[in-house]
């Protein structure tokens, strides 16, 4: 994520596009891993590109270039319909 200076200093809230990837809907609560694995409609990969989603990110003030900022259960849903995991963006600041 790309923000300016004076958004790294002072903070800021900044729109992030997220592709959201959501559990498969026809496996994702099989405990069978073999039958999730044959799953047609996934290709046994346990999740489906959904869609593009633009969130609204909280940058706290004071961050250097080369920081994390942790968004919590925007990350890739868990194996076989668990929770979401979080998401860690790397902040970048542009002169």
């Amino acid at each position: 994520m790309l923000v300016t200076r004076a958004e790294a200093t002072d903070g800021a809230i900044i729109p992030l596009r997220i592709t959201a990837r959501n559990a498969c809907p026809a496996c994702a609560t099989r405990t069978d891993e073999k039958a999730a694995k044959v799953c047609t409609t996934c290709k046994g990969e346990g999740r489906i590109v959904r869609e593009q989603h633009t969130y609204k990110v909280r940058i706290p003030a004071g961050l250097k270039d080369g920081q994390e900022v942790r968004i919590r259960e925007l990350g890739g849903p868990g194996t076989y319909g668990g929770a979401p995991g979080d998401l860690y963006v790397t902040v970048h600041i542009t002169d």
